[in-house]
């Protein structure tokens, strides 16, 4: 597909030479260790994210890695397990198997979200943490990954606006070009209301990736042997924290 490190077109080629250019001249010590980190590859998603036009792109580009370097005052490589802790107690979102692209699939368990008890910074926190974590499992000619938004057993309390609207954030301006699919499971009227509410959030692009799916449509997607009993598969993964990665 055109667009992407190794498949440019000689207009494409020119632009990301135009933008590493820019990059080049950004004389802001506080981004500087994003910038000695960035790699073509991931230059190219905000070129594709804004169409290619230079200065949307660089704009965008330069705002998120001010938001890398400056995150809640630690960055978000300097997000640590510790911080996150009560998230990951929690089970409400994990890794788990790839879909029929290779890509990397991450369960959203909303009915482990309590929108009345929780630290909101820490959950802000949580969220990067996991778009750090899917990005560091990304594996050569894989740029984006499936999300399952499983809503069985949603409530009122479950919905987290702000969270919510942090969420659409990331992936639209700090994260562009990161997700392939999201996938709404088994949600229940109560959402439907709330769900004309979030769309207005999403740009043209990010809505198109969303369905809305039952269980025995997630087969379409996901072989299987990717996914747990509970959805229709073979696997027998089961998440647990102990302290340490979800194993």
């Amino acid at each position: 597909m055109s667009g992407y490190v190794g498949n440019l077109s000689p207009e494409q080629e020119q632009q990301l030479g135009l933008i590493k250019s820019k990059i080049a001249e950004i004389d802001d010590p506080v981004v500087e260790k994003e910038i000695q980190q960035l790699d073509d590859s991931m230059t190219l998603r905000f070129l594709r994210a804004r169409k290619w036009n230079l200065k949307d792109s660089f704009d965008m580009l330069y705002e998120a890695l001010k938001f890398r370097a400056t995150f809640q005052d630690v960055g978000v490589e300097g997000i640590t397990e510790s911080m996150v802790v009560n998230e990951l107690k929690s089970g409400k979102s994990y890794f788990h198997g790839v879909d029929k692209g290779g890509r990397p699939v991450c369960i959203v368990k909303t009915s482990r979200h309590d929108s009345y008890n929780r630290d909101l910074n820490e959950s802000m926190r949580y969220c990067v943490y996991v778009m750090e974590n899917g990005k560091s499992m990304l594996k050569d000619g894989i740029e984006t990954c499936t999300l399952i938004f499983d809503m069985s057993d949603f409530s009122s309390k479950n919905m987290d606006y702000p969270l919510v609207k942090f969420m659409v954030e990331l992936f639209q301006k700090f994260y562009p070009e990161s997700l392939q699919k999201c996938l709404i499971l088994n949600a229940p009227w109560i959402f439907m209301g709330i769900w004309h509410i979030i769309k207005h959030w999403l740009d043209p692009n990010t809505a198109s990736k969303v369905s809305f799916v039952k269980t025995k449509q997630l087969a379409d997607y996901i072989p299987k042997d990717q996914l747990e009993s509970s959805y229709g598969g073979t696997s027998t993964f089961k998440y647990t924290y102990e302290g340490k990665e979800a194993k």
